[in-house]
């Protein structure tokens, strides 16, 4: 009897041990080496957001990081080389990150030129093609709009019609003026698509983001319609 008791407890002090060097090791900090890029980019996470950009070990291209570092003061105009310990969460809510990051030691701190390129910059480059209209995947639309930066002018496709106006720019405030365009006689399918795509930009302000190669325009919280990049000819 006393044999057995003993058996029983020392089996149950060995699970004990057994579970406590598990949750040992299942939370225990890897040490990585990341690389942050001297400027910010726009990003979409829960909502519109501004992103460290950043390289691992084996990254080809900068990516996003929707995150935060501990102990880590980012300052833009700077190229950081960090060794940071990241530790896998438990219970993660949906909207977060699995992993934490503290920073361990900045190896390297690199003051750059300063890049003078905006997102907007980049958006005049580019023809912009309707994928997403009120929350609705729009599959090969003819829709398409293009920005003139000398004019502030804005037009492109409606549907099977032409449409043209003006635009105001600030900071990430979008807004679309004097909308008007062409009337030619469409199909029913485009004739509807033409007039909920002019009913919604139709002389309207936007919050915008550039995130992904997409232009993603918001009224409050909503995304009300995103284009996606295409060569402009």
């Amino acid at each position: 009897m006393k044999n057995n008791m003993l058996k029983s407890i020392s089996s149950k002090f060995v699970l004990t041990l057994t579970l406590i060097f598990g949750m040992a090791l299942a939370t225990k900090a890897e040490l990585i080496r990341m690389v942050i890029k001297e400027d910010l980019a726009s990003c979409t996470g829960v909502g519109p957001m501004t992103c460290m950009q950043v390289k691992y070990k084996n990254s080809k291209s900068w990516e996003f990081f929707y995150s935060q570092i501990s102990g880590f003061n980012y300052k833009p105009g700077y190229r950081y080389v960090l060794l940071v310990d990241r530790t896998k969460r438990t219970n993660v809510p949906a909207d977060a990150s699995a992993y934490e990051y503290k920073l361990k030691k900045v190896v390297k701190k690199v003051k750059m030129k300063v890049n003078t390129t905006t997102a907007w910059d980049f958006v005049l480059k580019h023809k912009w093609k309707l994928i997403q209209m009120n929350g609705v995947t729009q599959t090969a639309s003819p829709v398409y709009m293009t920005f003139d930066g000398e004019k502030k002018r804005v037009g492109g496709k409606s549907g099977c019609n032409s449409f043209f106006g003006g635009y105001n720019k600030s900071d990430n405030q979008l807004s679309f003026k004097q909308m008007a365009g062409t009337m030619m006689a469409c199909s029913p399918e485009l004739n509807k698509l033409e007039h909920e795509f002019l009913t919604a930009i139709g002389d309207k302000t936007f919050k915008y983001d550039v995130a992904d190669q997409t232009l993603n325009l918001y009224q409050g919280n909503k995304l009300v319609l995103m284009f996606g990049m295409a060569p402009l000819k």
